[in-house]
């Protein structure tokens, strides 16, 4: 029986829930009329390499920021089961950010109140055990700022105010990579407003997406033959006067994944672009009305998106597969703050794919889509003790 199949199949069949998006995510920042604005942590978020399943979210009380306490969440390959990893000791109220690859994960803080940079945690099974890092400054708030290089020798990306830092295996600190001055030069047409996400290929080559003040570009950089190139491309002719930023930036396997904002005069939309054997294909853009937050995203590894869009009253949820169009989800349950990446379905009735829930604080629920796609069904409850007042 399919993972699927045997977490639902003791469970009934849920009717869509009204939805009612946790307090805690009016902190996510809107997608700009006119212009894309930075889209910035803290943002709930997942992803997915072949060593498993990540999810970064928020609990505790959340409309109050000292009392909100980012988690990460793994997921093992063939388990069901969502565990509460989150490193200890340092005060997380204002985010996290994770990269992982297949061999190991890296987790950052963003600074708030008193802490001033961006501690690390670095862990090579899985969140069981973590080892401090010390990295140079405060990350920058995105969700891809951090990315985990796996032990190639290229090593590890950090984006820290406008430099993207790179840190070597074996070496004991970062060292400046590339700076968002440089990138412009590389590419004018895209006249980069700011370092919006880093990547790291299977064989650990960095990848660098910034945002695009003009001309509808999606701009990528690598490194390739000592200098850099803009490897990205450009969304169709309806988008010339369109401004774009980079959501997401994933790399598994032979595909890399963009999740990419763009407007422009008031509109806004969500592309998800996909690259593979050196061409790049786009999605249709899914609107995302003027001022509308982003609420959540994820991607999977091979190259699926799921992302929460607003209004804030009344957010839904859409789900993507290389090469589909956008599927809006069944009304998700009430409470929802994240999703997890999303898995193609094989035989047994559509996709496979969890929302978070987070209820009294510090209860979390995982609810599954039914067999049947059409609504959803609770299959874990974990409670996660939270030190409240320990920030304050």
């Amino acid at each position: 029986m399919s993972n699927r199949s045997s977490r639902l199949a003791a469970l009934p069949t849920l009717a869509a829930c009204v939805l009612v998006l946790a307090a805690g995510l009016a902190m996510a920042v809107p997608l700009a009329a006119g212009a894309v604005e930075t889209v910035r942590a803290p943002l709930p978020s997942g992803t997915e390499t072949a060593g498993g399943a990540w999810a970064v979210l928020p609990m505790g009380k959340l409309s109050d920021p000292s009392n909100t306490f980012w988690q990460l969440l793994h997921r093992a390959p063939g388990s069901s089961h969502w565990s509460v990893v989150t490193p200890q000791g340092v005060a997380d109220n204002g985010g996290l950010v994770a990269g992982a690859s297949t061999n190991s994960v890296m987790v950052g803080t963003l600074p708030s109140k008193l802490l001033t940079f961006s501690p690390l945690s670095v862990s090579f099974d899985q969140g069981t055990t973590w080892n401090p890092a010390f990295l140079p400054g405060a990350l920058a708030a995105r969700p891809d700022a951090l990315a985990d290089a796996g032990g190639t020798t290229e090593g590890s990306l950090a984006i820290v105010g406008t430099r993207v830092l790179r840190v070597r295996l074996g070496a004991a600190s970062w060292s400046p990579l590339v700076s968002l001055r440089q990138l412009r030069r590389v590419s004018p047409r895209c006249d980069a407003t700011a370092l919006d996400a880093v990547a790291a290929t299977p064989s650990g080559s960095p990848l660098i997406a910034t945002g695009c003040d003009r001309g509808g570009t999606v701009a990528v950089f690598t490194a390739s033959g000592g200098s850099w190139q803009q490897i990205g491309t450009t969304l169709p002719p309806s988008f010339a006067g369109w401004s774009t930023s980079v959501l997401r930036l994933e790399s598994a396997g032979p595909v890399t994944t963009a999740l990419v904002a763009a407007a422009h005069a008031g509109h806004a939309v969500v592309v998800a672009l996909w690259q593979q054997g050196g061409r790049w294909t786009e999605s249709a853009p899914l609107p995302a009305a003027s001022g509308s937050p982003l609420l959540a995203s994820s991607v999977g590894v091979t190259g699926t998106v799921a992302v929460v869009v607003g209004p804030k009253s009344a957010p839904v949820g859409y789900d993507l597969s290389p090469g589909g169009r956008w599927t809006r989800l069944p009304a998700l349950p009430p409470a929802t703050s994240a999703l997890g990446p999303l898995e193609p379905g094989v035989g047994f009735g559509g996709p496979v794919i969890d929302a978070f829930t987070v209820s009294d604080g510090t209860v979390l629920g995982v609810y599954a889509l039914t067999p049947s796609g059409t609504g959803w069904a609770k299959v874990q409850s974990t409670e996660v003790p939270l030190a409240y007042g320990s920030s304050g």
